[in-house]
């Protein structure tokens, strides 16, 4: 399946030349998955706002499904749609930075069963926003643009809301969060993404 080309917010997370794979920034290098192997050059902004771009484009293709598997009503199918509208515009921020270089049309994979049940989808959606509140923690100290410092900040802020209200679904009751979210290494981060993305 195909998703949209938004590109903006998780902006501190792609490899310039992976051509849909996953890249990583880490330490002053890129640890990018592409076609199987890994790639290491020096991270420039433009690679960290690709894989950003990449993390929004799975974050949107991953809200849609959510949302077009009936699972949820009411409130917590608002909600749905407002993350949606949130990853969406953080792409087209990304986008708007990256132009002809940003990410789209890429295809996601998940579990099978992952959107069968409110809560099997919430425990995906945990998942993939612990991933994206932490790359967007690492994000902010490998940037060198104080501008997308300050972007990258407000989007993993964005993110850490998603994750609350998916833990709380995951979890059936309130779930507090922690006082200091971890900031994930590349090799975390690509660990915990890179299995939704199909070649």
């Amino acid at each position: 399946m195909q998703t949209d080309t938004v590109q903006t917010t998780r902006a501190a997370f792609l490899t310039r030349g992976a051509r849909g794979g996953l890249a990583l920034v880490a330490g002053g290098s890129l640890l990018a998955l592409a076609e199987g192997r890994a790639l290491g050059a020096p991270a420039s902004d433009t690679d960290i706002a690709k894989l950003a771009a990449t993390a929004e484009l799975l974050a949107i293709d991953f809200y849609r499904k959510a949302i077009a598997s009936k699972q949820f009503r009411g409130e917590e199918l608002a909600y749905m749609g407002a993350a949606l509208g949130n990853e969406q515009a953080h792409y087209k921020a990304l986008a708007g930075v990256l132009g002809a270089e940003a990410p789209k049309w890429l295809r996601f994979t998940y579990p099978s069963g992952a959107f069968g049940s409110a809560r099997a989808i919430a425990k995906l959606g945990q998942a993939l926003e612990t991933a994206f509140v932490g790359a967007y923690l690492g994000a902010v100290t490998a940037l060198a643009s104080n501008e997308l410092k300050g972007v990258a900040a407000q989007i993993g802020a964005n993110e850490a809301q998603h994750l609350a209200f998916q833990r709380e679904i995951a979890a059936g009751r309130f779930a507090p969060a922690p006082a200091f979210p971890k900031a994930l290494t590349a090799a975390q981060a690509t660990k915990a993404v890179t299995p939704f993305l199909r070649a």
